[in-house]
């Protein structure tokens, strides 16, 4: 791609990635971002006191997840081992009582969705198949309800709102059919963070791709040709700037892109998917404190139910002087733990005070709620009974000289960094096979 200029729109780990391998094929890349930091949703933040440091953003990397552990490995970064007891669920029973299990939830709702699953396997998982369009019309408690499934069952669906970022009646039963046929509990994995934060891979991306990076820079249009794009963009200063190139990878989340003019315009069945596609509310906070709030528990990651959402020890390979906790959100309990944040760092632990944690003192709180994010507009993508799963190979279809990533484009990892890492290097290796190189 020796003299090819490709314009990449959007700093997260899907543009980072995209324009990292075509640098190293030889193009001349131009990296744009609304943002005045490249990550875009991966987010370490390390204003906390002991030198520590905690994920405001995407945090979990799975043994599974091979283009991003071969991107670690490549770059020299190092993949830690953490919450080796996976998650466990809290959640109440018909009658009200709580209970603990770290495989309830998933068994449960495995038994209950079996016939689904079934005629998702007899279908081959074709998302363009009859009976996976119709399943997917179907929101989660919709099937429940009509399952007739006892009422902790629908506690436990309620206890992956942090996972799915949506309530039952939000999420079509698909996305959780899928998960069942293809991989189980999702709780019951290994995890990694990556050692010293997971913006550390953007920086890696930034200082090993040769790119002119424009942050804080908004696309407002673009305009393609047979023979060039130009995409107009609005600086910091509010200055309109008109950016051409041989080819754009455009890979900012479905919930921005639907902002930018393209002109001429996507066909409308792309656009529909573009449009129609459903982003999580979602809110993470990070408390630190001065004691070891998990202590010599093996349980240390935690769903719930309720209003406090999924929370685990953020910090536990940093050392014990002190403890960062981070709850996760989503769906109706996005906005309950955005106002217990508020309240103070105390405040949220008070709510899992059935756990025993101890009463240290409260040093940090950081608070990222996504969906008031301008440039995400939610936690990650997800599949609703709206939105027809014979769609999604749209959302990832060329345009002549435009290519799409990112997690929403992503077949089998929507909504992991592993979504954005493996669709950035799918788009850059589409454009070196349309170039030859």
């Amino acid at each position: 791609m020796q003299g090819t200029h490709v314009i990449v729109a959007g700093a997260g780990l899907a543009g980072l990635s995209a324009a990292h391998e075509l640098a190293l094929a030889g193009a001349s890349i131009t990296l744009i971002d609304a943002r005045d930091y490249a990550g875009g949703r991966v987010r370490t933040v390390r204003e906390f006191a002991s030198g520590q440091h905690a994920e405001l953003g995407g945090e979990f990397i799975e043994s599974d997840h091979k283009e991003l552990v071969a991107l670690c490995r490549a770059l020299g970064l190092r993949l830690v081992r953490v919450l080796r007891g996976g998650f466990t669920h809290r959640f109440r029973d018909e009658h009200g009582t709580f209970h603990l299990s770290r495989t309830a939830p998933w068994e449960a709702l495995a038994d209950v969705l079996a016939p689904l699953v079934r005629r998702y396997k007899t279908s081959a998982g074709d998302s363009s198949a009859a009976a996976v369009r119709e399943m997917a019309t179907m929101s989660l408690r919709e099937y429940l309800r009509q399952a007739r499934a006892p009422g902790d069952v629908h506690s436990m669906a309620a206890a992956l709102r942090a996972f799915f970022l949506a309530d039952p009646d939000e999420i079509s039963v698909l996305p959780v059919v899928e998960q069942i046929a293809k991989g189980g509990s999702p709780a019951q994995v290994e995890f990694h963070r990556i050692a010293g934060g997971n913006g550390r891979l953007a920086d890696a991306l930034v200082g090993e791709t040769p790119a002119r990076l424009l942050l804080r820079h908004v696309i407002r249009a673009v305009a393609h040709a047979v023979d060039r794009v130009v995409v107009s963009v609005t600086d910091a200063g509010g200055l309109t700037q008109l950016i051409e190139g041989d080819y754009l990878v455009m890979a900012l989340p479905a919930s921005t892109l639907r902002d930018v003019e393209i002109r001429p315009a996507l066909p409308e069945d792309q656009q529909r998917a573009i449009q129609r596609l459903q982003y999580g509310r979602a809110t993470k906070a990070l408390v630190q404190t001065s004691g070891a709030l998990f202590g010599l528990r093996h349980a240390r990651a935690f769903a719930t139910d309720g209003p406090v959402g999924a929370f685990w020890d953020a910090s536990e390979e940093q050392g014990t002087t002190a403890s960062i906790v981070a709850f996760l959100a989503g769906g109706s309990a996005s906005g309950p733990l955005r106002e217990s944040a508020a309240a103070g760092g105390r405040e949220l632990l008070s709510d899992v005070c059935w756990l025993g944690m101890n009463r240290a003192p409260v040093t940090a709180v950081h608070v990222g709620d996504w969906t008031a994010d301008p440039w995400a507009r939610g936690g990650y993508a997800f599949i609703d009974p709206g939105f027809d799963p014979a769609w999604r190979p749209l959302l990832a279809r060329r345009a002549g000289r435009i290519v799409f990533a990112g997690e929403h484009t992503s077949q089998r990892w929507q909504g992991y960094m592993n979504g954005a890492v493996e669709t950035g290097q799918r788009a850059a290796h589409e454009l070196l096979h349309v170039v030859g190189r």
